[in-house]
């Protein structure tokens, strides 16, 4: 027995196909009404320009998204030199050492958030991965404060998952201009 009454089970069956038609039935709405607003603009120019508009929307859209990745990245470093100030002693620090990894923690942060093309990005992934292997060996004895831990959840892991978004991207812009992949 699963601890469900068999009416709580009967209000679940089918809810998974019920999401779905209304979704389905949502999308279906929004693009009639896509639709409709492209079929009422009559002069050629507007509507050149109003599928413009539909355009830099959609490529805009993962820069925008790209940029708040970087920016939380660039918090998590701010974040991190902090801490490192206030709990150096538990991660094995002196305090000048302290001083200084957290003054290498802001700099971090400001090249981060100095990143403007994926070049650029992949660059600041590749310093903060090294980075995070020389501050690896100041261990905290639980594992969820360690720096090198905090650094590859909070910062690598974000950094690494747009890097993959911006590639494919970058893919899907040639396939649809026709341009030759690099």
């Amino acid at each position: 027995m699963t601890g469900l009454s068999t009416t709580a089970a009967v209000t679940f069956m089918g809810l998974v196909d019920k999401l779905m038609d209304e979704l389905a039935a949502k999308d279906r709405r929004e693009h009639e009404v896509r639709m409709k607003e492209l079929q009422m603009i009559d002069n050629s120019s507007l509507r050149d320009e109003y599928v413009q508009q539909l355009l830099l929307d959609r490529f805009l859209a993962p820069i925008e998204e790209a940029q708040h990745v970087i920016q939380n990245t660039a918090k998590h470093a701010q974040y991190l030199a902090e801490a490192v100030a206030v709990y150096y002693q538990d991660h094995g620090l002196t305090q000048e050492q302290a001083i200084e990894l957290s003054k290498q923690l802001r700099l971090l942060a400001i090249k981060i958030t100095q990143v403007e093309s994926l070049h650029e990005l992949k660059l600041i992934y590749s310093v903060v991965t090294l980075f995070t292997d020389k501050v690896s060996v100041f261990h905290h004895r639980d594992r969820k404060y360690r720096m090198d831990h905090s650094i590859r959840k909070h910062m690598l892991d974000p950094l690494n998952t747009y890097i993959a978004t911006e590639r494919n991207f970058h893919r899907r812009l040639q396939f649809m201009t026709g341009q030759p992949a690099a």
